[in-house]
């Protein structure tokens, strides 16, 4: 067993001892706290979605469902996004701005229904970064909890933040997630601030957590993982904190504000003119408001060429460029990583035009692997083979050494190569793009380095280029072009050299939102030594 095996299956015999019957008692120890609201709530509330959900209908994570009156924690719905969203609570806010008390305390029923049904341990509702997430929101909106409600009620939803709380504070050292471990250590700030701790715990406790922050980013300020969707998550999170320390004292971001300026700027370089980050190691569909208002609280925004953990950012014009070099995550942030070298996403101006599958829709999550290869991205690769491969725990492994990758300063150019075909073939694979006239222009040049000479034959070089949703692909029968027509209307062209063309049907899909049937432009070039594939994608 490696270094990694070992250390996650002795973590999770402490998990299992802490969670068990047996010690869970000793959680109870601070069930006298009491609580205000002391974090700032900052995220867009909607009053229609909670008019929605006082009758019945529960629009979380992109699923609808209607509960026709009855509990929405004894509906039994198999669709984890909604789940989780569910028993977060961060829909507490769209209650905040209700005038009716017949909506506020409604709000509050659904908490007091919720402590009688998971008050007590379970792994589906007390997993550390739900937990954390929901007594944040708590926090967040503890006078919508406690207005109008019995004294009773209060010390119910208090003594349940205190359970969770210090369970979450025994529990967070053993975290088999990285981001769980982030989460437990951000309630433990919040908690801090909201039940009348001094600033120096308060101050203790924000050390910590830029302590765990800083060993858990990258130099960049992007999260391991090198997933937007968990960087999002963090910021959600972590903004509020900032919000809610500054009013206290400006002392108290003197070491966090910082970070979290380099989070925000890596996950800006990651979105593309659509408003929303790539589709790699994980990332599907998010949403633009939520995104539009965590980088609002932001103070800065790229504005140059950069490489941001391994993704090589280039814009020139409304253009714009990302390309994943394949830096495979270590093993505790790789649960979710995509095998994705050397694939780009390109967007001009609000429009998508070159893009990923993304991670597999809920109902094929016994399929989740098969989004996880090269080939759901749109970069090179030989035959059917992945740039990384994916252990039995569902983990990324790396083939070879880490990938090169060198970013233009003055012109919008990015070159990288991987090596992770080079001892199953003998080669190693180099991509070359740039961006020409102001951004209306993608140059593309891949090319295999190397002799081939290995036991194992190759057939072909394959680049896959997966289109935009709604985009439509036609091959013209006198020229060796394609014709690209997206949905907004705009015409590009896609020219190729050294290679056989096919246009294929492709989806783009998202854990949140599903499918969408799309097409692919497929490349494929006879394998063998110096061979060389030229395209070039061009607004007409």
């Amino acid at each position: 067993m490696n270094w990694f095996g070992s250390w996650r299956a002795g973590n999770s015999i402490f998990d299992s001892v802490l969670t068990s019957r047996w010690v869970r008692w000793t959680w109870s120890g601070l069930s006298d706290t009491e609580y205000s609201a002391g974090l700032r709530e900052y995220r867009p509330c909607d009053t229609e979605s909670a008019r929605e959900m006082l009758d019945g209908r529960y629009l979380l994570a992109s699923k609808l469902v209607d509960t026709h009156g009855v509990s929405p924690f004894s509906a039994k719905i198999d669709h984890l996004p909604w789940h989780e969203e569910l028993n977060g609570f961060s829909w507490l806010r769209h209650f905040e701005e209700v005038r009716s008390s017949q909506k506020r305390e409604f709000a509050r029923t659904l908490v007091l229904d919720w402590i009688g049904r998971n008050g007590d341990y379970n792994k589906d509702t007390w997993g550390l970064s739900l937990s954390s997430r929901r007594v944040m929101n708590w926090l967040r909106h503890f006078s919508l909890l406690s207005k109008g409600a019995s004294q009773a009620q209060i010390n119910t939803i208090s003594q349940s933040i205190s359970l969770q709380v210090q369970a979450a504070r025994l529990r967070a050292p053993y975290a088999i997630v990285c981001l769980e471990e982030l989460m437990a250590t951000m309630l433990l700030v919040a908690v801090a601030l909201c039940d009348g701790s001094d600033n120096a715990k308060i101050e203790n406790q924000v050390s910590i957590l830029c302590q765990k922050l800083t060993s858990q980013l990258h130099e960049s300020g992007f999260y391991k993982s090198r997933n937007s969707a968990d960087q999002l998550a963090l910021l959600e999170e972590l903004v509020s904190l900032r919000l809610t320390l500054s009013q206290k004292s400006a002392k108290l971001i003197l070491e966090l504000g910082p970070i979290l300026d380099k989070m925000h700027l890596a996950l800006d370089a990651m979105i593309l003119g659509t408003g929303e980050p790539a589709y790699f190691n994980g990332c599907g569909q998010l949403p633009t408001e939520m995104i539009f208002s965590i980088q609002s609280q932001g103070k800065q925004r790229l504005n140059s060429n950069a490489n941001i953990a391994g993704y090589g950012i280039i814009s020139q014009g409304s253009g714009k460029v990302i390309l994943d070099n394949g830096l495979v995550p270590d093993a505790p942030y790789a649960a979710k990583a995509h095998a994705s070298a050397l694939a780009i996403e390109f967007s001009h101006g609000n429009d998508l035009i070159v893009s990923s599958c993304g991670p597999a829709p809920e109902e094929l999550r016994q399929s989740k692997d098969l989004f996880r290869q090269n080939k759901a991205h749109s970069g090179p690769g030989i035959d059917d083979y992945s740039s990384a491969r994916i252990n039995s725990e569902g983990k990324l492994l790396a083939y070879g050494s880490p990938p090169l990758m060198e970013v233009g300063e003055s012109e919008a150019e990015v070159l990288a190569r991987t090596n992770a075909y080079r001892s199953r073939f003998g080669v190693e694979i180099e991509r070359r793009v740039t961006l020409l006239g102001d951004g209306e222009t993608l140059v593309g040049q891949d090319r295999l380095i190397g002799s081939g000479g290995t036991k194992k034959n190759a057939d072909a070089l394959i680049q896959r280029f997966h289109l935009a949703p709604g985009a439509i692909a036609e091959r013209s029968d006198m020229e060796e072009l394609v014709l690209l027509r997206l949905k907004s209307g705009p015409v590009w062209t896609f020219l190729w050299e050294g290679a056989q063309l096919r246009i294929e049907e492709s989806v783009r899909q998202s854990a949140h939102i599903g499918y969408h049937k799309t097409q692919q432009i497929v490349l494929e070039a006879e394998f063998g030594p110096d061979v060389e594939v030229s395209w070039i994608f061009t607004r007409q």
